[in-house]
């Protein structure tokens, strides 16, 4: 079994909310080093076996499916932008464009998905204040979830990490898996002390004295994370161990899409990835169900709370770029808003 779409967090603020708890701490235990060895493209081996094709295909059927900038209009206003992110520390990612530094710099107000990572204090004393998030109900303990053939495969494979079951018994599968799927290079930047574009975009507002925004909590995030059914929890925690070699990989396949603007052509990516075909129909219903509430759900709710803020213009808005395509991806939402939304790269 492999990790399904759990790979569509990595450009949504899930993504970091979760790694703001799971990945820091793994990040602490591994050394920081000035440079490492990420992972190689995927994209050869995707075009000799005609998955890129079936990639690019896909892509094309999704609206705004090309572009991470975008340029939100309306009459009698100044303009507002809407940028796409990926909540990881690569250099790569922070060097922005010229577009985007520009119109970071000319915005009067800056909007994140959330604010509170910015406070890691304030991530510690949720993590307290709200423990049934990342950990399972009372007296349960992970084998509670799991058939006598998944708990021996399962604690194979954590003992080849030298992770005995009993360190991760308690807490839930999602946030487990999320800290093992930080790939060794972020994990090092992480610890050096590098922030995720996001956080960076959030920094250089608050030096600037601009208006910032937040337009979710971290426990908004958190609790869409836990909302996940416990068999696709620990589903994916397995995929995420067996698959611990191919990661960088993808992580760095994704990243060139990125940065390539190919930001529809990440989903199918994960899709094939991750062997979407493989999960049994009433898996994907549970699926479905979460990735609604995850991606579409959340974004009709962004696009809600930016009404107020577009509605005075100057605004710089950025948020994980697998919120901007689609039907119900937030360049359509802001035009069925009244705004001239085009790209503006």
């Amino acid at each position: 079994m492999r990790p399904r779409r759990w790979t569509r967090c990595l450009a949504g603020s899930a993504f970091w909310a979760a790694l703001a708890f799971a990945g820091s701490a793994l990040a602490q235990t591994t050394p920081a080093t000035p440079t490492c060895q990420t992972g190689e493209s995927l994209v050869p081996k995707l075009e000799a076996n005609g998955d890129l094709a079936r990639i690019e295909t896909e892509a094309a059927k999704t609206p705004n499916g090309t572009g991470r900038f975008w340029r939100v209009e309306r009459e009698g206003l100044p303009p507002s932008f809407l940028f796409g992110t990926m909540h990881l520390t690569d250099p790569r990612i922070l060097a922005r464009p010229a577009s985007v530094q520009a119109a970071e710099r000319e915005a009067r107000t800056v909007v994140v998905e959330t604010l509170d990572v910015l406070d890691g204090k304030g991530a510690d004393l949720l993590v307290f204040a709200h423990p049934e998030l990342l950990t399972l109900p009372a007296g349960k303990g992970l084998e509670d979830y799991l058939q006598p053939d998944e708990k021996r495969e399962l604690e194979g494979l954590l003992d080849a990490r030298g992770m005995p079951l009993a360190s991760i018994r308690t807490l839930q599968p999602w946030f487990t898996a999320m800290g093992l799927m930080l790939p060794a290079c972020e994990a090092s930047r992480i610890a050096a002390g590098s922030e995720p574009l996001d956080i960076d975009i959030a920094r250089k507002a608050q030096e600037a004295g601009k208006e910032l925004v937040g337009l979710e909590s971290a426990l908004d995030q958190l609790r869409a994370m836990a909302s996940m059914p416990m068999e696709l929890q620990t589903a994916n925690l397995v995929s995420v161990l067996k698959l611990e070699t191919e990661i960088p990989d993808l992580f760095e396949t994704m990243t060139e899409f990125y940065l390539e603007g190919r930001i529809a052509a990440i989903t199918p990516l994960s899709n094939i990835a991750g062997g979407l075909d493989e999960m049994p129909e009433a898996a994907r219903v549970g699926y479905d169900a979460f990735e609604k509430r995850i991606v579409a759900d959340r974004n009709h709710g962004m696009a809600e709370g930016l009404k107020p803020h577009l509605a005075k213009g100057g605004v710089f808005v950025a948020v994980g770029a697998l919120h901007l395509p689609g039907e119900d991806g937030l360049v359509e939402l802001l035009r069925a808003q009244g705004y001239r939304v085009t790209r503006g790269d």
